[in-house]
């Protein structure tokens, strides 16, 4: 089913305001993900030389932890915490079946707490990994500081974008506010700081 126009322009809307936080975070090493922002921006469909730009960056940051030397072993983990989740969330239906069938009611308990010591093992590999992958970031970080600029040419060019779709549905640019790590965008206003952590919203 097709959108109608107000759909279509409060969608992008919503895109273009996520992309422009998720460039923030990553020019100010908060988010090392771009994959969010990458995504948005195909669907967006910008074009000209700022988003080709743009997205070479955005890929190359994407690509960091794949030139690790550590990455095959930290892809290894998280494959393993991966298989490890889906075996936590067999073992607890495994153990609600049996306790539905009043099968020996301490081993269905035993099975139930083996799930849940899975489950943990799980999220542990899981937070290692992502704590892993920051710090290869970290030693990094020329890649991301080398495309601050860009980024920030970038959020400067969303903002009346933005601007544009929210008037298309029918939103009033004053209700949205943006949650920013700097506060120096054109067409950007600082309402609140705190703790280093910006709410922007649209000029007026």
């Amino acid at each position: 089913m097709s959108l109608t126009p107000f759909e279509r322009a409060r969608k992008r809307a919503k895109l273009i305001k996520e992309t422009i936080e998720d460039l923030d975070a990553i020019r100010a090493f908060k988010l090392f993900n771009p994959s969010r922002a990458l995504r948005n921006l195909r669907e967006l469909k910008l074009e000209g030389e700022l988003w080709r730009e743009l997205g070479d960056a955005l890929t190359e940051i994407a690509q960091v932890p794949s030139r690790d030397k550590s990455f095959p072993r930290l892809k290894k983990i998280d494959s393993i915490s991966d298989k490890l989740f889906i075996a936590s969330f067999g073992l607890m239906v495994g153990s609600l079946i049996l306790l539905l069938f009043n099968y020996e009611a301490l081993i269905s308990y035993l099975v139930l707490i083996l799930s849940l010591i899975v489950l943990n093992i799980s999220y542990l590999l899981k937070f290692y990994v992502s704590v892993k992958v920051r710090s290869v970031y970290m030693s990094n970080i020329g890649v991301v500081k080398a495309h601050g600029e860009l980024m920030k040419r970038a959020v400067d060019s969303l903002v009346p974008r933005l601007r544009g779709e929210l008037k298309k549905a029918g939103i009033e640019a004053g209700r949205v506010k943006l949650t920013l790590f700097h506060g120096d965008y054109t067409g950007l206003v600082i309402v609140e700081e705190k703790k280093g952590v910006y709410k922007l919203k649209l000029r007026e």
